[in-house]
């Protein structure tokens, strides 16, 4: 079995997306959790609508024009 780890990001800035393809279960997890990090870190929960599943998380503030996402895949 193979896993896809989905990210996307955008904001007035810029926008940015990226797939990663992982051999194993643990790699994607692994990679999911830092994604998910990285967009905790980028934005400030106040405002925003936040989905937290154990393989989707996403966070929209529509105020500021900030939407991003990392989901986990399996194939």
């Amino acid at each position: 079995m193979k896993y896809r780890v989905v990210f996307e990001w955008q904001s007035e800035d810029g926008a940015m997306s990226d797939v990663y393809n992982c051999k194993d279960e643990q790699t994607a997890f692994d990679k999911f959790a830092e994604l998910r990090d990285s967009l905790e870190h980028a934005v400030t929960p106040d405002g925003c609508e936040i989905i937290d599943e154990p393989a989707h998380y996403s966070v929209i503030n529509r105020e500021a024009g900030v939407y991003g996402y990392v989901r986990l895949l399996e194939d």
